[in-house]
């Protein structure tokens, strides 16, 4: 089986990177200590070509804000950001553009 999401540092640009994880991670984690998110979620499916970060305020809860990370082509990733109660905030064919609004939002949380 061919790897759909590559998680190596030697990916092709357009595919997700273990530092743009630890990215997202780190964001969970800085939220946490602040006490603004107390559960996440990780889900991958490699068939579809989906990968999900989804943050919650409590495990009980819905989800707050998710980070989608989708294969729309063989050489295309597309980053998309969605907000409880608002939908999609943001779509990117670039990493650092969806995760700056997604670093935003959590921000507002712990203001």
């Amino acid at each position: 089986m061919t790897e759909i999401i590559p998680f190596s540092k030697s990916s092709h640009p357009s595919g997700f990177t273990n530092a743009q994880f630890k990215q997202l991670d780190g964001l969970y984690l800085q939220a946490a200590a602040e006490k603004v998110l107390n559960y996440r979620a990780v889900d991958c499916d490699f068939d579809e070509g989906l990968a999900t970060y989804t943050y919650y305020r409590a495990e009980k809860f819905k989800p707050y804000l998710q980070f989608v990370i989708r294969r729309v082509g063989p050489r295309t990733t597309m980053y998309e950001v969605y907000l409880e109660g608002k939908g999609r905030i943001a779509k990117s064919g670039i990493f650092q553009r969806a995760y700056e609004k997604l670093h935003a939002e959590i921000m507002t949380l712990m203001d």
